[in-house]
């Protein structure tokens, strides 16, 4: 790696952190705001509906999924011509996919009309052209990833999620859960033309069929392994809301509120980093050059997303208590999440490793059966109430983590390196979330240290690797 390539990872992971961290208090904050508004039963419809985005994602059955590996791959090979095929290839499929989304989740709302609650409907409804614009949305994110151009994302996200902030406020305190949903998709259709404006990239009326299918193939193992952990991640939703009802989902929304807040740093990594992954090896074709693209953002991301875990532990229960009593029955579920969402947040670098040196097939045995395991456990925990539900999605988490990183770790270290490394993330993390419990607001001081290592750990990100001869060949 190149100085300048240091360099940049961290100007780009600090733009684009920084505008997700905004987003976040601002979508966690009216988010919060509109549920106590709603109360507990429409929270939870609400609650409920958001998972529609979360798999509708996944309907190119894995063709972007590959395409996000390809797309930078293709630029770090210099193969510019075929970068240009794919990218007018998959707008159009973007849109035909959206458009699918859209008239199925239409029907399938007629279809249920007299089944379901008619706020349901409606945001089954409201949610069908949404689908169109998520899948649009998804594809423009991936050519800013693949051109590496955060500055101009986090620009556009940031004015989007303002906007989505400002219309669902207005639109829940003039029409309720109505007004919401009018909000979503109106935020969502401007964030797609401000993506296209932004990006300022040509397209042509061009689709190349036979470039589908070898995507299709290499896609599909990536599209199962991310099924399956966005199904640790929204296992608990799925349960309660089939288990326990609407209004023990709306009163567990805060929790899954403040959970997915959580994941917004890492994600933000995930976004800088990946594009690196796929144009670093498809210029040197070395693993080990993407070695400190894993080491170092997973220590990162340890210390910060513990300062933070450790924040919201000590503040969010008064917090609820004192300002939205109601989902008071929320803070035991979110003392657990938190720390389950903590570890789950540590998988994405090796996640992504992974995907990079074409070994998403095998990742499947990790993820297939973690998936799975995650849902048996939240619906066994179901019979212990919310707390239950919590503590089988935790445990899930847990799993992800360990099995997923010691395979990532397999690729370009030895065992003792993988024990090492992650023993060391799993007993800081474990002395301080005692420490938590222990001994309250006390525990407060170890944010700084975390903080301050983070901090270091960034600036060695911008120094440049020492490279060998083998390296300097490429």
């Amino acid at each position: 790696m190149y100085r300048r390539e240091h360099v940049s990872v961290a100007r780009d992971f600090s733009i684009y952190s920084a505008v997700n961290i905004v987003s976040l208090v601002l979508l966690l904050g009216t988010g919060l705001v509109l549920r106590r508004y709603l109360g507990l039963t429409l929270a939870g419809i609400w609650t409920g509906l958001e998972v529609l985005p979360t798999y509708a994602a996944y309907a190119h059955f894995g063709v972007l999924n590959a395409a996000e590996r390809e797309l930078p791959f293709l630029l770090g090979a210099r193969r510019d011509a075929d970068f240009e095929r794919l990218k007018h290839t998959l707008l159009w499929l973007a849109h035909a996919l959206g458009a699918l989304l859209a008239a199925g989740l239409g029907i399938a709302a007629v279809l249920l009309r007299d089944r379901v609650e008619r706020p349901f409907f409606i945001g089954l409804l409201v949610y069908a052209p949404l689908m169109w614009t998520q899948m649009l949305a998804t594809y423009y994110v991936l050519l800013f990833r693949a051109r590496q151009r955060f500055v101009d994302l986090s620009a556009s996200q940031g004015i989007a999620n303002l906007l989505k902030a400002l219309l669902t406020v207005a639109g829940g305190y003039t029409f309720g859960l109505y007004g919401i949903f009018a909000g979503l998709l109106i935020a969502s259709a401007i964030q797609v033309i401000l993506y296209r404006r932004r990006l300022r990239e040509q397209f042509e009326r061009r689709f190349d069929a036979g470039l589908v299918r070898p995507l299709l193939i290499d896609g599909l193992p990536i599209l199962l392994g991310a099924v399956a952990f966005e199904t640790v991640r929204n296992s608990d939703r799925i349960v309660i809301g089939a288990a326990l009802g609407f209004e023990a989902l709306g009163v567990y929304s805060v929790t899954q509120l403040v959970c997915q807040g959580v994941y917004y740093l890492p994600n933000a990594l995930s976004t800088v980093m990946y594009p690196r992954f796929q144009e670093r090896f498809g210029r040197t074709g070395d693993v080990q050059s993407l070695r400190r693209f894993v080491e170092l953002p997973l220590h990162v991301l340890g210390d910060l997303l513990l300062a933070a875990t450790i924040v919201l532990l000590l503040a969010l229960p008064p917090a609820i208590r004192a300002w939205f009593p109601a989902f008071a029955g929320t803070i035991p579920p979110l003392r657990v999440m938190l720390v389950g969402t903590y570890f789950l947040c540590l998988a994405p670098p090796a996640i992504q490793l992974l995907l990079t040196v074409h070994k998403q097939v095998p990742s499947l045995y990790v993820a297939l059966p973690t998936a799975a395991f995650t849902v048996l456990a939240a619906y066994i925990g179901a019979g212990h109430g919310l707390i239950g539900v919590a503590f089988g999605v935790a445990i899930g988490c847990v799993i992800e983590f360990a099995a997923i990183n010691v395979y990532a770790f397999s690729v370009f270290a030895d065992g003792n390196t993988a024990f090492r490394e992650l023993g060391l993330i799993v007993v800081v993390a474990v002395v301080c979330v005692g420490l938590v419990y222990l001994t309250g607001f006390a525990a407060g001081v170890l944010v700084l240290p975390l903080l301050w290592r983070a901090a270091r750990r960034i600036r060695a990100l911008q120094a440049p690797e020492p490279v060998d001869n083998a390296s300097a060949g490429h």
